[in-house]
């Protein structure tokens, strides 16, 4: 059978015994056929249609001591269900030195199809001596055993007695393998590590390794033991632990030197009764990632921390909707039939020119064309296009556009190589860093607050020029009324004058001054009079002092209620107050109208006394108000500057508040760069993201030598060109710039005015610029390949949802120790979290990274030809051996069906049989 999505999570049952057991059956039933029927009939109710991914058994090992006869008749009943895949046996036995109370406990799991051998090959070749005789462990031999011990049994009996007592030392056992290769190759030996009947029965894995000091004979045969078998029965967490070279004082070395390689922990229901079928303790499943054959059992062997895990529920578990089951081509050049795969790692080999990354391109494609359309434009690769593609997903749903992380072909070094300030690297590490909430939220807050400030920023600076104006307007008034000494000059002359012709006798010089600051005061009452009458009108229309404001956040329906009122309340509250304060007001104001008006009256009289007197005498008259006029001019002048100092501090106020815009700008973005640079998590993996705030300063200069006419010696005078540096960016050059322009000194290019101008120099010339660093190097220093490495981390950490990735030939951008050293156990980690698809020529990516799929592509041709289509795909697992075809089918089942996949990595990926040796040896001496 081909298992065409490969290596998959299964429940495997490699301990359990059946009716007829040679020690403890308690099977219920009251004869052996009822038993068997029982048995039958347990199991099946249990795996039930095999829907229940905890319950569908893929793999079964019948269980016997000393005997297959069992596993042979389950066989040849062909009573299990469908779902059972495998059907494996395993011999138990015990075998000497005596633990604390029993023989150490060891089992044979044999490869079906050696099963008509085993019976030469192991049984009768196990030796065990009793009262000077040896024996082997065949029926008839141990038939002999048991009537040599007691001589009155019958043959059944005999044969019970005889296994019972056959424990065969264990240098008997290790000389069978010794001598058949072919029969150790075709064995799994597995050994219980229970206190009572197991290795660790000897002694305590701790003082095994710290420094034991108990029988060095007895730690040599512990250690010879574990040498020898290939896994352990056990479900103990510090076992698993121990023999993965997990625990703290036990490292992963150590174990293998002691032991001789890392060891996968198995466990098992030992059924020996109908009520523990497949329930071991606790609900502690076996889950083997594996195809459902010996040799996919043999991978936990070369994978022990990957292959088996011990697990109440399915081990690695992927939500559907993250998961591509397959992709469907409807083209004459391709197969009809989907392209499944795995929901983990997925490789996808061939030679030059089969399928692969167009396989690969597609299926992108049809789930993202715009990601698909982008990163191929930047990576300039062209690959063929198929009109008509479905893709389904795990949960059922077709040709639906959700999110993947697609990297084509020479995409990572073509990013590597872009010479931008800003680059799509930038991007990347700005969207993993956005992954953190608290970050994504202070960057909104930063660029929210910029936003902000630079609409109170262009506010001051309009502020700022139509500040100008006035100043200017101001100025064209100074001059268009004339100097001050000049008014006081002309004031001085005309009262001369008027002193000479004052000489009525009916007017004395007393009354002539009295009727001059009579006419004087008239006015300033007037003017006090009509301040007042204003300020009485604007108090009378003002109805209310408070209003309720909008807020910027949002509250819930029933706090936003409760808020409402409290504002409702206090409104009506403040209205209530401000109604008697209006009246208050109201009427000091008109006290003090009337008592203006009083005055005037009284101003009135006086002037009226004297009126007469002073305009008989016409000259004195005309100068007195030709005074008065140069009076009202003065008053004029010194109000006008008075304004024109209040505009001048006002200017300066503006321009101080702009100049800040520095490090206004810089605070926004610091604040951002220290929570980005205070998030622990951002520091402790192997890739280190941090945050800088680099001033822009080639776009600054830029930016001045649009603006202004750079052969101006004012500019020269202000900035240095060519030696302008960040520390140069300073309040004081801001300011120098801000007064040249607003005096006109710097001249302007055609197009920019004042306001213009200041609010490009003002701008936010800051930026955040993102490092991330491996090994202590930054981007900036990698080498390409190193580079290439941190570029596919950054893509494949970007998406936070775990959906797949699709990778073409990520070895192609990098160098050979990255792939080996740093890639693979990238791979290897990330394949647990997200679906993983690679196009592949490198047998190290496949093999070292535990591929659960391949998928191998070809394209007809003479020498290699397909079943029907010019291009055809197989898929399965590492594990898979076999061809589909038989000698003689290649022409008629195509290149692909005629070998296994095993065999099609070798012969199609340079290195494979390498590759092979170096996965099986990782973990051993």
């Amino acid at each position: 059978m081909n298992y065409e999505k490969g290596s998959e999570w299964r429940r495997w049952e490699l301990h359990i015994h059946t009716p007829g057991t040679q020690k403890n059956d308690n099977f219920a039933g009251v004869s052996c056929d009822d038993k068997w029927n029982k048995y039958y009939e347990d199991i099946h109710a249990y795996i039930g249609n095999g829907e229940d991914p905890l319950k569908n058994i893929a793999v079964i090992a019948i269980t016997d001591y000393l005997s297959i006869d069992n596993y042979k008749k389950v066989v040849a009943d062909r009573n299990l269900p469908s779902s059972v895949k495998l059907v494996l046996p395993n011999v138990e036995m015990r075998i000497q030195p005596i633990a604390n109370d029993s023989p150490i406990n060891i089992h044979f799991l044999f490869n079906p199809d050696i099963i008509e051998s085993v019976e030469d090959r192991f049984f009768s070749r196990i030796k065990f001596i009793y009262d000077s005789t040896n024996f082997s462990a065949s029926r008839s031999e141990l038939i002999r055993l048991g009537k040599t011990i007691k001589p009155e049994l019958d043959d059944d009996s005999a044969y019970i007695k005889g296994i019972e007592q056959f424990v065969p030392s264990f240098d008997k056992i290790q000389e069978i393998f010794a001598n058949d290769k072919k029969l150790r190759e075709n064995t799994i030996i597995l050994v219980s590590n229970s206190t009572n009947d197991g290795v660790s029965g000897a002694i305590n894995h701790s003082d095994y390794l710290d420094d034991f000091q108990g029988d060095s004979q007895l730690k040599a045969f512990r250690q010879a033991i574990y040498k020898f078998v290939d896994g352990i029965f056990s479900a103990t967490p510090s076992d698993i632990a121990y023999f993965l070279g997990e625990k703290t004082n036990c490292p992963a070395d150590l174990v293998i030197k002691e032991c001789g390689s890392l060891k996968p922990c198995v466990h098992e229901c030992d059924a020996h009764q109908n009520e523990k079928i497949f329930e071991p303790d606790q609900q502690r499943y076996c889950w083997i990632k594996a195809d459902p054959t010996f040799n996919g059992l043999k991978q936990i062997l070369y994978e022990p921390k990957e292959r088996v895990k011990i697990s109440q529920i399915v081990p690695d578990y992927k939500a559907e909707y993250y998961v591509i089951e397959n992709v469907q081509f409807v083209d004459k050049d391709f197969q009809v039939n989907p392209i499944v795969f795995n929901e983990n790692l997925t490789c996808i080999i061939g030679g030059k020119s089969t399928g692969k990354s167009i396989l690969l391109h597609n299926l992108a494609n049809a789930i993202d064309p715009s990601q698909v359309e982008e990163k191929e434009d930047k990576s300039s690769s062209t690959t063929r296009n198929i009109e008509n593609v479905t893709v389904t997903w795990k949960d059922g749903k077709k040709d639906e556009t959700r999110k993947i992380v697609y990297v084509p072909q020479t995409y990572l070094n073509r990013l590597s190589d872009a010479k931008e300030s800003t680059t799509e690297i930038d991007r990347i590490i700005e969207e993993i860093v956005w992954l953190d909430s608290d970050v994504k939220e202070k960057h909104n807050l930063m660029l929210q607050s910029i936003k902000k400030y630079k609409i109170a920023l262009n506010t001051t600076i309009l502020g700022l020029i139509e500040n100008r104006k006035e100043i200017d307007s101001i100025k064209n008034e100074k001059k268009e009324i004339g100097s001050r000494a000049s008014i006081e000059a002309q004031i001085e002359k005309l009262t001369s004058q008027k002193d000479i012709l004052s000489t009525d006798p009916n007017l004395s010089k007393e009354e002539l001054n009295s009727y001059d600051e009579t006419i004087t005061n008239i006015d300033i009452v007037n003017e006090q009079i009509l301040s007042l009458q204003k300020d009485l009108t604007n108090i009378q229309n003002i109805e209310a002092v408070v209003e309720k404001i909008t807020f910027s956040f949002s509250l819930s329906d029933h706090i936003q209620e409760l808020l409402n009122r409290a504002t409702d309340d206090a409104i009506i509250a403040a209205n209530t107050i401000w109604i008697q304060s209006k009246q208050a007001i109201i009427g000091n104001i008109s006290k003090g109208l009337d008592k203006k008006k009083r005055r005037k009256d009284e101003l009135l009289e006086i002037q009226d006394s004297l009126k007469s007197k002073v305009q008989k005498n016409k000259i004195i008259s005309e100068l007195s108000n030709n005074i008065q006029k140069e009076n009202k001019k003065l008053k004029s002048l010194t109000e006008i500057e008075k304004k024109e100092v209040a505009l001048i501090e006002k200017e300066n106020a503006y321009i101080s508040e702009i100049c800040q815009s520095i490090e206004k700008f810089k605070h926004f973005h610091n604040q951002y760069a220290q929570t980005v640079n205070g998030k622990p998590e951002f520091k402790s993996n192997d890739l280190e993201f941090s945050v800088e705030v680099p001033f822009k300063k080639e776009a600054y200069v830029d930016k001045v030598l649009r603006l202004f006419d750079n052969r101006s010696i004012a500019l020269k005078d202000t900035i240095s060109i060519d030696s302008f540096s960040e520390d140069q960016y300073t309040e004081p050059l801001l300011r120098d710039f801000i007064n040249k322009i607003l005096d006109e000194k710097l001249q302007l290019k055609k197009g920019n005015t004042q306001e213009t101008a200041i609010r490009e120099l003002c701008d936010d010339w800051f930026e955040i610029k993102y490092n991330v660093q491996m090994d202590n190097d930054t981007i900036d220093v990698m080498s390409p390949g190193k580079k290439a490495l941190v570029l596919l981390k950054l893509l494949i950490d970007l998406a936070d949802s775990k959906c797949p990735i699709l990778i073409d030939q990520p070895e192609d951008d990098l160098d050979n120790r990255s792939v080996f050293n740093d890639l693979i156990p990238f791979i290897k980690r990330k394949k647990k979290d997200r679906q993983i698809i690679i196009v592949t020529h490198n047998a190290n990516v496949v093999l070292g990274s535990d591929a659960e799929e391949v998928i191998v592509a070809n394209q007809q041709g003479s020498n290699v030809p397909n079943k029907k289509y010019r291009f055809e795909y197989r898929s399965g697992a590492i594990e898979n051996n076999l061809p589909l075809s038989t000698v003689g089918e290649e022409a008629k089942l195509g290149i692909l069906n005629s070998q296994g996949i095993q065999q099609h990595i070798c012969d199609i990926l340079e290195g494979g049989e390498r590759a092979f040796e170096l996965r099986k040896n990782k973990y051993h001496i």
